[in-house]
């Protein structure tokens, strides 16, 4: 009898592991390029921007603002320009479409915390050559008009660049981002069905954080937010790069460490996809940029011209050859608390730039490519999910 529970035992065992095995998932994540910026005046090829507000509304693609360094690389002395043109795209033909650039924003600004409401586009703080902003601002497709229109939002108490944002049951949440001295810990919270209310503040984050990827997963029984990787630049110069992911539970009102990155990563971008996956595109793994932190902090403290001049012939050297950043997709399943790389992107990949769905698809507007360089592409992805 005995004999005969183990056979019974053994043959369930490799039953499940058969059910298991059917159940599973494969992820792919497939790359095209949808569309390119408009050549610049008197330049065969767009330049192309960092930090731009993108999103769609009204079944229209926005890119818009965003910065990039027109005339030379900033270690050949070029100067950041900060824009506020408004480019649009439809689709047509099942590709999208350049309609209309003729239109701009109520201010230059870049790196902006961005994201889709159903109203439009918010975007949150930012910077220009005046300084952090702490203005918020729906952007908006009229359909009827054929035209961008903008309306204000009640201001962010803090002035804010390069923060992370995402929406999710009718209400925008705001963490980390930088002020004019350091990476901060908070953590800001606007209700869209009490607008006026103004913004609330929520328990700090476990640490101070800019450049982080945040995503809602609006489960009925576990709504939440996920925040993933960042860096904060420290008092010698020299900034910590994150691969800590942290949960904020918004049953209870608490953050919670969840299952680490596979590496450091900022300046990535991700999404909110199928029921419980969040995919994350790029990111730049730090390499190259601590190298230039760090002579830059022995540029700041070298008294010897000639040494100075060493370290700067080092860092301009680091950066013209830089080799770009991380391509991986890694994909975070959060019923199981795990990480996986489903695929690579093939085309350089951008940094500081928003993943927007749009039409079942992912797109990656514009972005960093590597150190000063500006993509001019719009990227399209395409996530399969299938099972094995």
């Amino acid at each position: 009898m005995k004999r005969y529970y183990h056979i019974i035992c053994l043959f369930f065992m490799l039953l499940a592991d058969a059910i298991n095995a059917q159940n599973a998932a494969w992820w792919t994540a497939q790359f095209t390029i949808a569309a390119t910026l408009p050549p610049d005046a008197n330049k065969q090829v767009a330049t192309g921007f960092a930090g731009s507000v993108a999103g769609v509304h009204q079944n229209h693609l926005l890119v818009a603002g965003g910065a990039n360094f027109p005339a030379a690389m900033p270690w050949q002395g070029g100067k950041k320009h900060y824009h506020d043109k408004v480019y649009v795209f439809t689709t047509k033909d099942q590709q999208i479409e350049l309609i209309n650039q003729s239109f701009k924003l109520p201010e230059k600004i870049a790196y902006a915390a961005v994201c889709n409401i159903s109203e439009g586009i918010l975007y949150i703080g930012g910077e220009n050559e005046n300084g952090i902003s702490n203005k918020v601002w729906l952007l908006q497709w009229n359909q009827y008009k054929k035209q961008v229109t903008s309306k204000a939002y009640p201001p962010i108490p803090v002035a804010l660049t390069n923060a992370a944002v995402t929406v999710i049951n009718k209400k925008v949440y705001v963490v980390g981002g930088e002020t004019t001295n350091e990476a901060t810990n908070h953590f800001f919270m606007l209700d869209l069905t009490n607008v006026l209310a103004g913004w609330k503040t929520l328990p700090a984050v476990p640490q101070a954080v800019s450049h982080s990827v945040l995503v809602g997963i609006g489960n009925a029984t576990n709504p939440a937010l996920y925040l993933m990787g960042g860096r904060k630049k420290n008092s010698n110069g020299i900034s910590t790069l994150y691969n800590n992911m942290y949960e904020f539970d918004l049953l209870n009102n608490r953050w919670n460490e969840k299952a680490s990155l596979p590496y450091a990563l900022s300046a990535g971008t991700g999404v909110w996809c199928m029921a419980d996956q969040i995919v994350l595109f790029g990111g730049d793994r730090g390499t190259v940029f601590t190298q230039v932190e760090t002579l830059l902090a022995a540029i700041a403290n070298e008294t010897n011209p000639d040494k100075k001049q060493v370290f700067i012939n080092q860092k301009n050297q680091l950066q013209s050859t830089h080799p770009g950043f991380s391509n991986e997709v890694l994909l975070y399943q959060a019923n199981k608390n795990e990480w996986q790389s489903i695929g690579k992107i093939p085309f350089e990949t951008p940094v500081t730039t928003t993943a927007v769905k749009w039409n079942g698809a992912v797109y990656l507007p514009t972005g960093e490519t590597k150190a000063g360089v500006r993509s001019p592409y719009i990227l399209k992805a395409t996530i399969h999910h299938n099972r094995k």
